[in-house]
């Protein structure tokens, strides 16, 4: 594992942190639980059903955001579009490991990959290069703010099995890191505000549709779609305690302020707590 590094600038609300490129080599071997997620079915699948999208959702970020390079005069910039065009791209690898686990124990995920490859592919087509932008800085909100969740809940990583934890900590550490650049271009080259808020709304329904399409497909899968009991589990983590979701509220309505800025919201603190605790020599 090697990585390459790139100090962001400070933004008026809070130093924007380092963006750093790890190079991950992680390994998910057979011996993994199949329910890694504190042996939940439902939670597991959730997690799970984001993983299938990743790759196909990764590429789609970096080309809409390498599509305005040419535009972006800023020095400073062009070094985070390209940090975040490796931390992404080494995303796509290590999800695509992941759902070939997946696949190996009897789940859809090439299937669920190739629905979202197709799909990726039909907007970044069918739609402008400035609403291919917005999207992405909408769904960077979404994993941004989601990978926070983690970060601050270190009790809820430690339900994981030590596999799971580090690649979902891994890559929180690396969407809260790079959470600003999409945004950032979009606020450079583009500025519709119209547009911004509009394209948040119509991705909040598809995010969360799609999801949990996907989530109780695979809890089908498992042969629990119906274990009342698991998925209420999920349900009280998401929603009650320590309540994942219900937290994030504050952090998704905020996407709709007129000043809103990615770097707002600081869990500094949380994140360097992570890397310390499970990326070692790579943090």
């Amino acid at each position: 594992m090697t990585t390459d590094t790139l100090r962001a600038v400070p933004t008026p609300t809070q130093a924007r942190p380092e963006i750093k490129v790890r190079r991950m080599d992680l390994e998910f071997p057979d011996e993994m639980p199949e329910f890694w997620f504190d042996g939940n079915p439902f939670l597991t699948a959730l997690l799970s059903a984001m993983s299938v999208s990743f790759p196909a959702g990764e590429r789609y970020f970096i080309a809409s955001v390498r599509h305005f390079l040419p535009q972006i005069e800023d020095p400073t910039l062009r070094a985070e579009i390209r940090a975040f065009t490796g931390q992404e791209a080494n995303h796509t690898k290590e999800h695509l490991a992941f759902n070939e686990m997946l696949e190996r124990r009897g789940y859809p995920a090439k299937a669920m990959e190739a629905w979202v490859e197709r799909r990726t592919k039909r907007l970044q087509k069918v739609s402008s290069p400035e609403a291919n932008l917005a999207r992405t800085a909408a769904l960077e909100h979404f994993t941004a703010i989601l990978a926070g969740a983690f970060i601050e809940n270190p009790e809820v990583l430690a339900t994981m099995s030590p596999e799971a934890a580090t690649m979902w900590c891994w890559h929180a550490i690396e969407e809260i890191e790079h959470r600003a650049v999409a945004f950032d271009v979009y606020k450079q080259v583009v500025d519709d505000e119209a547009l911004r808020l509009r394209t948040m709304r119509h991705v909040t329904v598809v995010f969360i549709l799609v999801n949990l399409v996907r989530t109780a497909m695979l809890l089908r899968t498992s042969g629990h779609l119906t274990n009342v009991r698991a998925i209420a589990k999920g349900l009280d983590v998401l929603w009650a305690r320590p309540g994942l979701l219900r937290r994030l509220l504050p952090q998704y309505l905020a996407y709709y302020r007129a000043d809103f800025h990615p770097s707002q919201h600081d869990n500094s603190a949380q994140v360097e707590a992570a890397k310390a605790r499970f990326l070692g020599a790579l943090a």
